[in-house]
């Protein structure tokens, strides 16, 4: 019999880094560089030569740290551009494919969002590497190399993390003033970044369960206990799918709808405003938990037990249906005991921007094995349509607003926040396969010839 654990480990030597388990905020400095293959020949023999220093899974010995590290994931269009057969490209999942640039109506990405506002360069990606540093210096350095070394250069984006400093977790924020990047599943294995309570599948009487790997990594179990679709040998081992997304953060708008909500009928702080269309407090505590703001003597939230929580308990209406982190996850809210979540899980690797014209936003990177049942399900079926929380087309009141926008705040009597704008605007990005490190060589190398 083969032990259910080993069934679970995934050959980290294989697997790139910051896929399963996270770099850390030590990494605060990153930087996504895009590159065109225009001569597919020296693309190939280029990362020939950065196969040896792409970044693995294997985790760093005795505390040491690598100033830098690097990643690469290529779209459909950068592999073909690559040379990759079309009958092995078609062996890819349709929806990869198709990319994002033509499924972004499927998506949400409307009105400001539609593609052709997307900015050159983001639009229709082929090969991106991305670089995260300890130190800006270390950064500049290697992208330096990077894009004197490499093919046509296409786009830069930065992305810095935001630290709370005073917090004892050490969470991240993001630009609308909230604690992030805390609530990733926990997988099984020698694999996931975390057993804590709340991270994975709810179970009867309080009990929690890791996600299989293969929902996240090809080659392995997913929850149905079978290896998800992927394409064919030697690619389809040790890789992952990439969403990656530029979000536009409309901050002061953010900033402007909360301070004329507040001082209308409702009774609410701009604070619990914020927080009923968010679902957690700033410092991350869920609704759930804490209903009031936490005040200046209360303890900051445990980073052990910060996601222990169902949307089943907790004081009644305390967290919205519609509140985004309640969309985007969640949890048992859909009823089964979180069967119908357990399976449309991505883990997130995303991080702010400040560009130069001081636009504010948040680079979304996840990952996932199957981007339409896991990232497209979330941003259609729980962000921009209300059907399965019970509020019609009510969208994410945070990120699709737009011309439906309203939020119900469930009580009695029910109140309603009018007249929600999109507080989010997409920018460009594109759907990326990221090999493991054989088949990253295997590309490199034509092994098709």
């Amino acid at each position: 019999m083969i032990n259910r654990f080993k069934r679970h480990q995934v050959d980290q030597r294989d697997l790139q880094g910051n896929i399963l388990c996270g770099y850390g905020n030590d990494f605060a400095w990153g930087t996504h560089l895009f590159f065109e293959i225009g001569d597919a020949e020296a693309t190939r023999h280029w990362l020939i030569g950065l196969c040896d220093e792409v970044t693995d899974a294997v985790p760093w010995p005795g505390g040491w740290k690598p100033l830098t590290t690097l990643n690469v994931a290529l779209t459909a269009a950068g592999l073909h551009a690559l040379g990759l057969p079309d009958q092995v490209l078609l062996q890819f999942p349709e929806v990869f494919r198709e990319g994002m640039f033509e499924r972004a109506d499927e998506i949400g990405d409307r009105d400001a969002s539609e593609p052709t506002n997307w900015e050159e360069g983001l639009q229709k990606p082929q090969l991106l590497v991305i670089v995260m540093a300890q130190e800006k210096a270390a950064r500049e350095r290697r992208v330096e190399e990077l894009r004197r070394s490499g093919p046509k250069f296409a786009y830069r984006q930065d992305s810095d993390l935001i630290t709370d400093k005073d917090h004892p977790s050490g969470y991240a924020r993001e630009h609308f003033g909230f604690a992030d990047g805390f609530s990733q599943p926990a997988i099984r294995g020698n694999a996931g970044p975390s057993t804590r309570r709340g991270m994975g599948t709810p179970l009867r009487h309080g009990r929690w369960r890791e996600l299989a790997p293969g929902e996240f990594v090809l080659g392995y179990e997913g929850e149905d206990r079978l290896v998800p679709a992927a394409p064919p040998a030697p690619l389809g081992q040790s890789g992952s799918f990439m969403v990656w997304r530029k979000l536009k953060q409309d901050v002061d708008g953010f900033q402007q709808y909360l301070r004329k909500a507040a001082a209308g009928p409702l009774g609410l702080s701009e604070q619990a405003l914020a927080a009923k269309m968010v679902g957690r407090w700033q410092d991350g505590r869920s609704l759930v938990v804490s209903d009031q703001p936490p005040g200046p003597d209360v303890p900051a939230p445990d980073a052990d037990t910060i996601n222990d929580f169902l949307y089943g308990t907790g004081a009644a209406g305390a967290c919205p249906m519609g509140a985004h982190v309640r969309r985007a996850n969640p949890r048992d809210a859909l009823g089964y005991e979180g069967r119908l979540v357990k399976r449309h899980r991505i883990i997130r690797r995303g991080m702010p921007y400040t560009d130069a014209e001081d636009e504010r936003g948040l680079v979304f990177v996840c990952y996932q094995a199957d981007i339409m049942r896991q990232f497209e399900l979330i941003q259609s079926s729980w962000l921009l349509d209300g059907d399965p929380f019970w509020l019609g087309p009510e969208p994410d009141p945070l990120t699709m607003g737009g011309k439906q926008g309203r939020m119900t705040i469930q009580g009695q009597p029910p109140h309603y926040l009018p007249s929600l704008a999109s507080f989010v605007t997409t920018r460009g990005g594109g759907y990326f396969f990221v090999p493991g490190l054989a088949a990253l060589r295997a590309l490199a190398s034509a092994y098709w010839r």
